[in-house]
């Protein structure tokens, strides 16, 4: 009878040690990323295409949608870089709603004159990489 005690005492460290060795490999496995996270970077084509009064209105011309929650938009003076303002989705307005699809348009209020130089850069935030970037020439 002693001998069947031993049995089950191996059986059962085996199941415990075998449940352990799947846990390790499924977190190892989600840690290492071989479970891939649908995280990709923003692809996408956004250029200036005209003034609106007190806004900048840019489009989406190629290239992937980007959700105004993913996107910041910087302008620059050319002459004066340290002169910037910064946008988000909270003072960025969409003609798609709230995602700029190609073909839509999107507009900025900018306190810049429309004499002044400006640069643009467009990030995606969630990635952290710059989506786009151009100048805008002074509105004469």
């Amino acid at each position: 009878m002693k001998k069947d005690c031993a049995v089950s005492e191996v059986v059962g460290v085996m199941l415990m040690l075998t449940v352990t060795i799947m846990l390790v490999a499924v977190v190892g496995a989600t840690v290492s990323g071989l479970v891939s996270v649908d995280n990709d970077p923003v692809s996408a084509e956004l250029i200036f295409v005209g003034y609106n009064g007190t806004n900048l209105i840019f489009e989406n011309v190629a290239g992937d949608p980007i959700s105004l929650s993913k996107m910041k938009l910087v302008l620059s003076a050319r002459d004066h870089p340290s002169r910037r303002e910064v946008f988000n989705s909270s003072n960025i307005v969409s003609t798609g709603g709230t995602t700029v699809s190609v073909g839509n348009r999107f507009s900025v209020p900018s306190n810049f004159s429309a004499s002044e130089y400006l640069t643009y850069q467009v990030y995606d935030i969630e990635a952290g990489i710059l989506i786009s970037s151009g100048e805008i020439p002074p509105n004469n």
